[in-house]
């Protein structure tokens, strides 16, 4: 039986397309653990907000309350939140 010389495909990238914010366990969704991990990492998948209205709730408290505000230049899947002055260093 003959073969031909096999092909190897290119590097394959995968992402997840979820943030650090949306993988907070159950009892640290809270708006300032969503804080902190918008600290860490500042992106929020469009997958995530959609599934994980919990998530939303917290983004929401923080835009009303003036912690975040969004970065609207970032492309989509992804939404970008800023750490506003007023909210301080990290702790």
């Amino acid at each position: 039986m003959m073969s031909g010389p096999k092909h190897t495909p290119g590097p394959i990238f995968l992402d997840s397309f979820s943030g650090s914010a949306a993988n907070l366990k159950p009892s640290l969704r809270t708006p300032q653990h969503v804080l902190s991990a918008l600290r860490r990492d500042p992106r929020v998948s469009t997958f995530d907000m959609s599934e994980c209205s919990w998530l939303c709730g917290c983004i929401d408290i923080l835009k009303r309350d003036g912690h975040i505000t969004e970065d609207e230049s970032e492309p989509y899947p992804w939404h970008r939140y800023v750490i506003t002055a007023a909210t301080g260093p990290a702790a």
